[in-house]
């Protein structure tokens, strides 16, 4: 059998994949399930939770196949780490997590929805290089728009 030269990149993402999974399943199954007359199987948690299932069995049958086949060691070099860290691409991965994990903290913890989404939506397209700035802000500003008014008046969903 030959040697699996993505074996180290099967094992990371079989073990992040099982753990997103797992984290799906269980806030599946702490979504409200009862608050409706509705019978258990038509719950709004129970499609996402199958799904996260299917990918849970996918993800623990990709990391048994990684640990079963030859390659290279799973250890990763400090030389390969401060490569990728250096890397433009990696800077900018992580200045999107970062815009990402703000966004959803501030999102539904008192500050309004407005200011959140439209502050997010600039805050990316100007961190990534558009321009006109005002051409930012009237994009935000209706994009924001038309997702409250998309989400509260026709889909019925409040945001936060």
């Amino acid at each position: 059998m030959p040697a699996n030269p993505f074996r180290r990149q099967d094992i990371y993402a079989g073990l992040l994949l099982i753990g997103l999974a797992v984290f799906v399943i269980v806030e599946s199954w702490r979504m409200p399930r009862h608050l409706q007359t509705w019978p258990a199987y038509a719950g709004p948690g129970v499609v996402t939770g199958l799904l996260a299932l299917a990918l849970l069995g996918m993800a623990i049958a990709l990391l048994v196949r990684a640990l079963r086949r030859p390659g290279i060691s799973v250890a990763i070099p400090g030389a390969e780490v401060r490569r990728y860290l250096a890397q433009p691409g990696t800077r900018r991965l992580a200045l999107m997590v970062l815009l990402c994990g703000t966004y959803l903290l501030l999102l539904g913890r008192g500050v309004p929805y407005h200011l959140t989404t439209g502050g997010y939506l600039a805050a990316t397209m100007l961190l990534f290089g558009a321009r006109p700035w005002w051409l930012v802000l009237l994009v935000s500003g209706v994009t924001t728009a038309a997702i409250a008014l998309v989400f509260n008046r026709i889909f019925l969903i409040p945001l936060p």
